[in-house]
């Protein structure tokens, strides 16, 4: 009987857990992206959980631990663990609401529309991604295991989990120094999904974009606005990157905090 490799998860990759006594009547489910981890959502997890929430940060398999582990898991796997998290979040509280970034706002809408949720913020949902060549990543992947890419560590990000001193270089040598083509069409199959059941999402939705996303097309905003049911907000920020939640322009992060905690406290 083989025995399931485990490798151990990153600090920064532990999920994140913030829960007041006595719990809160609501929470806030935050999910990460695409070969992404928790720590970059500790930021809105913190300020939610000042502003009276309970927050709930779940780590995806594969994710924050290493390439090999990232390739046996795929779009099920991501999907179920945020599905898991949301059903036994409303077994316990009276209103869950959703925050996602990238990929983690495509997996925030398809659950939106499995499940009657009030609110949404997405930073930059991975729901329009030009570069993401279905057709191409499908072909490579019965081929391609791996193939490398140029990545360099950017200091002026700053970080607000807690973290070893070499998560972010371990992490950049494992995920973001490589293109997995069978992990990006994972990833597009979750995009292509998520741009569906926008048009049967009846949530509010608060999208949030930047110019210097060089990731996912700012249109996003207006697809949002456009295909979504519910009381939507498109705000592009024009100093933003792709990585709103911890981005390098303070005053956007910090707007962006502001927008989300008013957001979800309607």
């Amino acid at each position: 009987m083989a025995i399931k490799r485990e490798p151990p998860v990153r600090k920064c990759a532990r999920p994140i857990t913030l829960v007041h006594e006595p719990k809160a009547t609501k929470a806030i489910l935050c999910l990460h992206g695409y070969s992404g981890y928790p720590g970059e959502l500790a930021l809105p997890a913190n300020r939610l959980f000042e502003a009276g929430f309970d927050v709930f940060v779940p780590r995806y398999p594969g994710h924050g631990t290493d390439g090999e582990d990232f390739l046996s898991t795929g779009a099920k796997e991501w999907i179920g663990m945020a599905e898991s998290t949301l059903r036994e979040l409303n077994g316990r509280y009276a209103q869950v609401s959703l925050v996602g970034h990238s990929m983690g706002g495509a997996i925030a809408v398809i659950l939106a529309k499995r499940y009657a949720i009030k609110s949404l913020v997405l930073y930059a949902p991975a729901l329009l991604i030009p570069a993401l060549n279905h057709g191409l990543v499908s072909i490579l992947s019965l081929f391609v295991k791996k193939r490398p890419r140029d990545w360099n560590r950017d200091p002026r990000y700053s970080f607000f989990d807690e973290r070893d001193p070499d998560d972010d270089l371990y992490l950049g040598s494992q995920y973001w120094s490589w293109l997995y083509p069978r992990q990006l069409r994972q990833l597009s199959l979750i995009r292509r999904e998520a741009e569906q059941a926008l048009a049967e999402t009846t949530a509010d939705i608060l999208v949030l974009t930047g110019e210097n996303d060089t990731t996912v097309s700012q249109d996003v905003g207006i697809l949002v606005i456009e295909k979504g049911l519910g009381n939507n907000n498109w705000v592009h920020m024009p100093k933003a990157t792709h990585l709103i939640p911890y981005d390098i322009d303070t005053a956007t992060r910090e707007e962006a905090m502001e927008r989300t905690v008013s957001w979800l406290s309607l």
